[in-house]
């Protein structure tokens, strides 16, 4: 998607979805390696940012790419760019911070699961991005996505995508951070989001 190109609720819900999986499964999973052949030959997404990204994904090997997945996003002996809010908005820098607590108790107030069968933080990145989807697509009010966005994601994921783009080692993933970056920066515009301003420990 470029950045320039509007979006709808529907588009919303759709991208929220894909770039959920994404960040949150390696991109040579079989199910984002689908994914990735229905974007590349979707005509609407034709020479837009995204197709392009598509084929920058292909010519890059499977092990760097899975080194990289897992240096990101399961951590090798540093973690430059951790996927869960609380580790910016903790002042311990820890997972399962407060943030997370209240990111939680907004998801039960809505009634979305994420069960994944882990226990793991649900401010992980991915997993905010498909909470976003699925949120819009049951919800009518428009303005329990605003708080989701406002309150919980934008608060942080700004400079997740800075330090993603910074320490990545493949090409794909710092595109697909500045990409994924973009798309918020438009959705803020669109649903004219304020984000909660919040000291960042990272």
């Amino acid at each position: 998607m470029s950045e320039n190109q509007s979006i709808d609720l529907l588009s919303l819900q759709t991208m929220a979805k894909v770039f959920g999986s994404l960040f949150y499964f390696p991109l040579t999973d079989s199910n984002n390696q689908i994914l990735l052949a229905a974007l590349a030959q979707d005509e609407n997404l034709q020479d837009s940012d995204l197709q392009a990204w598509c084929q920058q994904v292909k010519g890059e090997s499977n092990e760097a790419l899975n080194q990289d997945f897992f240096l990101l996003f399961e951590g090798g002996e540093a973690m430059l760019a951790p996927p869960w809010g609380s580790v910016y908005m903790d002042r311990e820098e820890v997972i399962f911070g407060e943030s997370t607590v209240a990111y939680r108790q907004f998801l039960r107030s809505h009634d979305i699961a994420l069960d994944t069968g882990m226990r793991e933080p649900e401010d992980q990145i991915g997993l905010m991005l498909f909470a976003v989807s699925q949120l819009v697509e049951q919800e009518q009010d428009i303005e329990s996505v605003k708080v989701l966005f406002a309150e919980h994601l934008l608060t942080w994921c700004y400079r997740y995508f800075e330090l993603v783009e910074k320490h990545a080692a493949t090409t794909s993933y710092k595109q697909l951070a500045k990409l994924v970056s973009q798309w918020c920066e438009a959705v803020q515009e669109l649903l004219t989001i304020t984000p909660l301003a919040v000291k960042l420990y990272r």
